[in-house]
């Protein structure tokens, strides 16, 4: 309305000029019409307008050109609900009007009947403040903003009246608000009816995800559809939590109608939720299913296809006859025939299945109608949206080339391979014909960038090195060479931690295409100042490190290479330490050598559900420095995922190392066990063999050879936090390649995983199993971790 309003002042003024035919004149005045009753003071009006009486004006594009540059000043400044000019002639005399009304400056707010919500909360949502210029259209759309917040937060129902009561004398205004919130409703069941639902008992309601029912024949638990719905319910743990959302009702019916269609109810109809009162503002919902018949897939033919035979297609078709009928998988096989038109060459190819169902014998008959497209070639691949990310970094990631034949799978991993770089909110693409009436195509990627650099600042607490406060400035997309130091794709943090156990600065840098290859060059700075290794002596590590990272053979598979550069300061001793440790007392160079290779299918980095991590790798000291040794080390982990989000994590590791030079292996390599890495039921290093120099101390001084394995069983129960049941063994030997000599040592326990981001807590509590002499009489200890596993 607006900018109508705008352009039809410009227009009168225009055509009023024109008329009189227009030459260079004089604006004899410039007048402010006030249009309401409000009191309005010009000047507010002539600091935002640049013509004044006496001005000559040399023509009519000069003129219209400042009249809309005023108009726009007067509108962008906030203090006007309505702005028009327009220009009288009166003979030979001119004279500019410029109509307005002027906005209320807010003097109060004034809230009544939001007693459970808060007045506070209002007015946030209002993003109304005192002194604001305010109309009755501004404050009409900041109220429905501040009425939809309380209806999503728990009060369906809520509703606001307003009235603004102008002073006139003023200028200013009071807005009077009135908060009918209504009935507070929170969703404390949710039901569903319906022939092929299970019942459930009172425990199952309670303990839904812990202790699933085996589900029997084509019946299906309560748990396994509340867990599709958007629309939650409270527990009596979580009062707070569930609270009815209205707006989820059409996503929820359509995630229960795929829940069946999945699993071969094509013709389900469901209704509802039908809501029932509990008293105290509880609800039950409840929907009404009709899941129909199962069906079974029948005959499975193709219409429409040309360009391949019937039974090349067949072969890109998993689908069976005699199997359930699930839509989801003949959608999939509808992509995959058409994935297989795309990885050829055709674009713009459409397939879709034609599903007819005879409920008498519960058979659906799949015709997929093709519409083939046409053979395109890659003319120009181009990459926008990018404002700080450099062309040549994100080009190097493309798995398609100009002069290319289209390749659809081809262009879905390039698309993987950018949203996998981390520098992006989305990637998206699409292709444009390149000439007309060739078949070549430019190819477009689409991204959005978004922030990369963060600055955390926290602290934590652990079992191992207590209270530890630390400040990280990180980021991935980091450019060494330029300033803006940003786009180049390198990755940059420095991170500073100090405890009362611990004191830690590490700065570390990693170039992903080092001399422009897909080589990974990594450079590790770190001082490390720590006491919680022992009671008796404080250690200080400060080092270099420098690697290099290629992936070999397959995506998921790794080879490292790297040199260590580190002096180690055992200080701080105890009198009465024992021989083995008091002998590395002092200061030790560190010079070794690694080679790593790993291996990496997890579905996900930090929280996998399926998939394997493992790693094999040597060390060998000896290049310069004071120490001599090697030692090798193998790693494995393994996650299954179990009926509902359930995962069962299976992991090792054996470690062993040797000197081969004069020296014994230090004290800082020494191999131990225990705390809440490994086997949780000991302290920290406590698994390990003790001194042997008779002073009668029971110190752990260390093993040559380790190992270790923990079964672990992980229960979602709410968004981010998982129960855990675990069970882990390991032994620490004296002498090198000599696993299985040592006593064993076990542990069992239940434990928590909140996963909160950049936070991420382990609480456990272990009870020792198996114990050896030095464990023995050992009870149960709780352990407390910030950080993952692998």
């Amino acid at each position: 309305m607006k900018k109508k309003n705008k352009l039809l002042g410009l227009l009168m003024l225009s055509v009023g000029l024109a008329a009189s035919g227009f030459s260079a004149l004089v604006l004899n005045e410039v007048r402010i019409e006030n249009v309401e009753k409000i009191a309005l003071d010009e000047s507010f009006v002539r600091a935002y307008t640049s013509l004044r009486a006496g001005q000559e004006i040399g023509s009519e594009v000069e003129l219209n050109e400042a009249v809309a540059h005023d108009v726009d000043n007067l509108r962008r400044s906030g203090r006007f609900s309505y702005v028009r000019a327009l220009v009288e002639q009166d003979g030979g005399k001119f004279t500019l009007i410029y109509k307005v009304a002027g906005r209320l400056r807010l003097k109060q707010i004034d809230i009544t009947g939001a007693e459970e919500i808060g007045n506070r909360k209002i007015k946030k949502e209002l993003e109304l403040s005192l002194g604001d210029y305010v109309d009755e259209a501004l404050v009409g759309e900041k109220v429905r903003k501040a009425e939809a917040y309380c209806r999503k937060n728990k009060y369906p129902d809520a509703s606001i009246t307003w009235e603004l009561k102008p002073d006139e004398k003023t200028g200013s205004a009071d807005l009077l608000l009135k908060v009918n919130e209504g009935e507070k409703l929170r969703v404390k069941k949710i039901h569903f009816e319906g022939d092929h639902i299970a019942g459930e008992s009172v425990w199952r309601r309670m303990t839904p995800n812990i202790f699933p029912s085996r589900k029997t024949s084509d019946r299906y638990n309560p748990w396994e559809l509340r867990k599709v719905l958007q629309q939650k319910k409270t527990w009596w743990i979580t009062p707070w939590f569930g609270a009815y959302k209205p707006e989820m009702k059409e996503a929820d019916l359509a995630a229960i109608r795929k829940f069946y269609q999945d699993r071969g109810f094509l013709d389900v109809k469901v209704d509802g939720p039908e809501m029932k009162a509990l008293g105290d503002g509880k609800l039950e919902l409840v929907y009404h299913i009709q899941e129909g018949v199962r069906y079974q897939i029948g005959v499975i033919g193709f219409d429409g296809n040309t360009l391949y035979k019937t039974d090349e297609l067949e072969k890109q078709v998993k689908l069976k006859s005699g199997a359930v009928a699930s839509r989801a998988e003949i959608d999939a096989a509808a992509s995959s025939v058409n994935h297989y038109y795309g990885n050829r060459g055709y674009i713009r190819n459409d397939v879709q299945p034609v599903i007819v169902t005879d409920p008498k014998t519960q058979t659906a008959t799949i015709r997929f109608s093709v519409r083939e497209g046409e053979l395109a070639n890659i003319n120009e691949v181009d990459i926008r949206g990018s404002e700080k990310t450099r062309d040549e970094v994100m080009r190097r990631e493309l798995a398609v080339y100009p002069g290319e034949l289209f390749h659809q799978g081809k262009v879905e991993t390039s698309e993987n391979r950018l949203k996998n770089l981390g520098y992006f909110e989305t990637v998206s693409s699409s292709y444009a014909p390149a000439e007309e009436g060739t078949n070549t195509y430019d190819l477009t990627f689409k991204v959005k960038e978004k922030a990369m650099g963060s600055f955390l600042i926290g602290a934590g607490f652990s079992s191992v090195d207590s209270l530890v406060g630390f400040a990280e400035l990180s980021h991935g997309n980091f450019d060494i060479q330029r300033w803006p130091p940003v786009g180049d794709g390198q990755k940059m943090k420095v991170r500073v931690q100090a405890g009362t156990k611990r004191s830690d600065l590490e700065v570390s840098f990693v170039e992903p295409w080092f001399m422009d290859r897909k080589l990974a060059l990594g450079q590790d700075l770190y001082y490390r100042d720590a006491s919680y290794y022992s009671d008796l002596f404080d250690l200080q590590t400060l080092g270099s490190k420098t690697s290099l990272t290629k992936p070999v053979w397959d995506p998921f598979t790794r080879a490292s290479v790297s040199y260590s550069l580190e002096q180690f300061s055992v200080n701080n001793m105890e009198t009465n330490a024992p021989s083995e440790i008091l002998d590395d007392k002092g200061s030790h160079l560190k010079s070794a050598v690694g080679f790593d290779l790993s291996r990496d299918t997890r579905d996900q980095f930090f929280i996998p559900t399926r998939g394997n991590y493992s790693s094999a790798g040597v060390e060998v000291a000896g290049f310069g420095g004071d120490q001599e040794t090697y030692m090798l080390e193998a790693k494995t982990s393994q996650f299954w995922p179990v009926l509902d989000d359930h995962v069962f994590n299976l992991k090792g590791e054996m470690r062993t190392i040797e000197s081969y030079g004069s020296k014994d292996v230090p004290i800082y390599d020494m191999l131990f066990l225990g705390g809440p890495r490994n086997i949780r039921g000991f302290k920290y290093r406590d698994v390990s063999p003790r001194t042997k120099d008779g002073s009668g101390s029971d110190e752990p001084v260390g093993g040559l050879s380790s190992w270790y394995a923990t079964a672990e069983y992980t229960i979602p129960l709410w968004t981010k936090i998982r129960a855990a049941a675990f069970y882990d063994i390991g032994a620490v030997s004296e002498t090198s390649f000599d696993w299985f000599a040592a006593d064993i040592n076990s542990s069992y326990g239940i434990g928590a995983r909140i996963d909160l981001p950049m936070f991420p807590l382990r609480l456990d509590y272990a009870i020792p199993h198996i114990t050896d002499d030095a464990n023995k009489g050992t009870g149960g200890r709780f352990s407390f971790l910030l950080g993952y596993t692998f």
